[in-house]
């Protein structure tokens, strides 16, 4: 049995989901006016960790929205 989740839990990840989303949104901009390839791949890379990371919250509240 999982514990629930507080409101002051669920604000913290929701704080943490938005920052992810902005950063990785931010660093596929850059990726996108880079016209060095291996900055543009650096970003590109940074991008997809930071949606990992949303999705990665996305994916604990589904698990234990009790």
């Amino acid at each position: 049995m999982s514990e629930q989740i507080t409101t002051k839990d669920l604000q913290s990840l929701n704080e943490l989901m938005n920052f992810e989303n902005w950063l990785a949104t931010k660093l596929k901009y850059y990726s996108e006016m880079a016209e060095c390839e291996k900055l543009k791949a650096n970003f590109e890379n940074m991008a997809g960790t930071h949606l990992g990371h949303h999705k990665a919250l996305l994916d604990y509240l589904k698990n234990n929205k009790g």
